[in-house]
């Protein structure tokens, strides 16, 4: 999955934009601390971690995959 050429209006660049693009996959995760790599492969992306912090999602800058915390989950 690889983002759209110029296109800046991704879903965690404007949050709550009506024009934004939705994410193109949005993964459930249990924890805050997740690593995305795009899918692996020759269609993948360098491994990178992100931390959700405060927030219950995160979304890699490479791909636009959306991490989401599952309700319930502890999170750490």
């Amino acid at each position: 999955m690889s983002k759209l050429p110029n296109n800046p209006r991704t879903d965690q660049m404007t949050p709550g934009d009506p024009d934004a693009l939705p994410a193109p996959e949005v993964i459930s995760v249990t924890t805050h601390k997740v690593k995305c790599d795009g899918g692996g492969g020759a269609l993948g992306h360098p491994a990178v971690w992100y931390e959700m912090g405060e927030e219950n999602f995160v979304e890699c800058l490479y791909c636009d995959r959306r991490f989401v915390l599952a309700e319930g989950a502890g999170g750490h």
